[in-house]
């Protein structure tokens, strides 16, 4: 599947399956493991960029140069998160060209005040779903390719419950948005009922201790199209560093961690070093 398949994609019976990373090495893991897509993580690349949570700190340029370079490292689909496309509507055209160019095949937007915070945080401030409304059918009109997909997302559901996060969701889609995405949904009736009611294909993003223990298979059985994991190697990479980082300090040597580690020829593979000159 290449970067503008994904559109074909979804029009079919199935689900695709985007697990999230925040560089190119993980984008490249996560081709080789055989996986169909792979998502950028804002909240990865806040915390691997700058050290910094997922505040809205990051800047249009820097999320576009990474996903500018996840493109570059694989040819499955680039599903990438555009926060809340950095601006009014005048902003969200100029954030779609430029994600466009760098050739990513579909972007999120959240209907947060900016500065955005992670939807899994308190004190969340959300604009009007007619303002965001408007904001997606600006992507909408901004963007060369149909086969660009815009997805509107929502972060109402556990600000102010799921009957606004809906409601918000439906008027996404009627704007034009290609894929919906109500952040935080806590149940499989909630999924069931998002997708009965929704009149656009629904994407998930799985976040643990935030979203229901569900499979890949029952989210495809509920009905999602686009089953996102976004932080999720990021906190692995994280646990695999600081038990790294301690057994390095407490004894001094490698010794002892080589089972949690490539060897050299594993990780030249990894990289295709063959491939080069």
């Amino acid at each position: 599947m290449t970067q503008y398949d994904l559109a074909a994609r979804l029009r079919h019976s199935g689900m695709v399956v985007a697990p999230g990373c925040h560089d190119a090495l993980g984008a490249k893991i996560i081709e080789k493991a055989g996986f169909d897509a792979v998502y950028m993580s804002g909240n990865g690349l806040s915390a691997s960029l700058i050290g910094a949570p997922d505040m809205g700190l990051l800047t249009m340029s820097e999320m576009v140069e990474r996903a500018r370079t996840l493109v570059g490292a694989v040819k499955i689909p680039v599903i990438a998160d555009a926060d809340t496309g950095y601006g009014n509507a005048n902003n969200v055209q100029r954030t779609v060209r430029a994600y466009e160019a760098a050739g990513v095949a579909a972007l999120h937007l959240e209907d947060q005040l900016t500065p955005k915070r992670c939807g899994a945080m308190t004190g969340l401030t959300l604009i009007s779903p007619e303002e965001h409304a408007d904001k997606i059918r600006a992507a909408c009109a901004a963007r060369r390719s149909a086969d660009l997909l815009i997805i509107g997302r929502t972060d109402a559901r556990l600000l102010n419950g799921f009957a606004d996060a809906l409601a918000r969701g439906q008027i996404y889609a009627c704007a034009g948005a290609d894929l919906v995405l109500l952040e935080m949904l806590q149940s499989a009736e909630e999924i069931r009922e998002a997708v009965r009611c929704i009149d656009a294909p629904l994407m998930f993003n799985f976040v643990e201790g935030c979203a229901p223990p569900l499979c890949a298979e029952e989210f495809e059985n509920l009905g999602v199209k686009l089953l996102s994991f976004p932080i999720s190697a990021t906190l692995a990479y994280a646990q695999m560093m600081t038990a790294f980082a301690a057994h390095l300090k407490k004894h001094g040597t490698t010794a002892g961690a080589q089972h949690a580690m490539l060897t050299l020829r594993e990780y030249e593979a990894l990289l295709d070093r063959s491939s080069y000159l």
